[in-house]
């Protein structure tokens, strides 16, 4: 991605992250979500280079190069964000813009409300998880394609004006690679304990500066999700990506960079 490359040892294991803008004061901080890496930023990235910010962006652990070992209580939403909130305060940040995508931004929530050092001082939330999907069984399917058609359905409900077309290697490799073994221990552990990965109204604790984000034709984190989390985050600004669906950091990038832009130098 252009950046410089930065393992954060954490005792046994590290988290890995591209660092931008290392001099600049004003720190911006990405979280990427499920079945994605930090490449998947990289459309928001480049147009946020020229501004004034030190960026990093993380692979969430036991995802691209923040490897975990095989021990399955390891692969849990909480976990994963006392594992970055540890990070965090190795790389002595302060006064961080969290923003977080889907997954990422169910994450980024549990940071904040794990937070008690104040190292994030705002939020910015793309179409965010947080509320338990009133289809789950359907969602689950979707979101964990066991063939390659599952994989077209999935791209589908991710993109919506420019969806990709993935030849048959890559739709057989992505099949392969999203039902591996992290994600099944992942998958396994949030249904045991979806009450207490996905907080609902327990999103009412968070009291710092938050903009949610979100496509309005979105199916994964639909528009009336995103009105209630605006409806428990109290202050918060919900800002309608026209157009777009779930996969909004890489349908908009302008536009995602530029909401980010204006929430930063307000």
């Amino acid at each position: 991605m252009g950046g410089t490359p930065v393992q954060t040892d954490l005792g046994g294991h590290s988290l890995f992250h591209w660092e931008y803008n290392s001099k600049s004061k004003k720190t911006l901080v990405f979280l990427h979500g499920l079945l994605d890496e930090s490449f998947g930023y990289r459309r928001v990235i480049k147009e946020l280079l020229n501004d004034d910010y030190r960026i990093l962006v993380f692979d969430l652990p036991g995802y691209g190069k923040s490897k975990l070992p095989k021990i399955k209580y390891l692969f849990q939403i909480d976990v994963w964000a006392d594992l970055l909130l540890s990070a965090f305060e190795r790389l002595e940040l302060k006064d961080v813009t969290l923003i977080g995508h889907s997954m990422g931004g169910l994450i980024s929530q549990h940071i904040v409300l794990k937070d008690h050092s104040k190292i994030v001082s705002n939020l910015v939330l793309l179409a965010p998880g947080g509320i338990p999907h009133p289809e789950r069984d359907k969602m689950r399917e979707l979101l964990f394609p066991k063939t390659e058609k599952d994989v077209i359905s999935l791209l589908q409900h991710l993109y919506g004006e420019e969806t990709p077309e993935p030849n048959f290697f890559l739709r057989h490799t992505l099949v392969t690679v999203w039902n591996g073994w992290e994600n099944t221990f992942l998958q396994e552990n949030t249904l045991k304990r979806e009450n207490e990965i996905f907080h609902g109204k327990k999103a009412s604790l968070i009291r710092i500066p938050c903009l949610i984000l979100a496509g309005d034709k979105d199916a994964i984190t639909p528009p009336f999700m995103m009105k209630t989390m605006k409806k428990y985050i109290r202050g918060s600004k919900l800002v309608w990506i026209a157009g777009a669906k779930h996969a909004i950091h890489l349908e908009k990038p302008k536009s995602i960079s530029n909401e980010i832009r204006i929430f930063c130098n307000s």
